[in-house]
């Protein structure tokens, strides 16, 4: 299932490539360390499946992004959410060796973390992709 690696790797590019929203966050990460300063983005829960026909190779993915925020409210961490939205929903970035078909939003939320001053934003999107080599 390389094809949701590719789109990660290409909606990472995406994300970093926006001088805005790089300007809100302290960075797009996969995976953080403790120290990292908020807010920032991080790749959640992704899954995918088949989505062949007769003629063509394809793949439905779903992927999830993370916004965390620790400024008072929910402002800081819907802001950045709203920004997400703006870059991705019904866009086809470049993904090697596939068309992206369709990438919308599917779901998002909001939570206080049992901390009581961590907000977890959280932005789902779902992706169609057809091989085209």
């Amino acid at each position: 299932m390389t094809f949701i690696n590719l789109l990660q790797q290409s909606i990472y590019q995406v994300l970093t490539g926006d001088t805005l929203l790089m300007a809100a966050v302290n960075g797009v990460f996969d995976k953080t360390v403790q120290s990292t300063p908020f807010p920032y983005i991080t790749f959640g829960k992704s899954s995918s499946s088949d989505w062949s026909s007769k003629t063509t190779q394809g793949g439905q993915c779903n992927i999830s992004i993370h916004i965390w925020s620790r400024e008072g409210g929910r402002k800081e961490a819907a802001s950045i959410m709203e920004r997400v939205y703006i870059l991705l929903h019904d866009t086809h970035p470049s993904v090697s060796g596939y068309e992206v078909v369709m990438l919308r939003f599917a779901d998002s939320k909001i939570e206080l973390g049992n901390d009581g001053w961590t907000y977890q934003a959280v932005i789902s999107f779902k992706a169609l992709l057809q091989k085209t080599a």
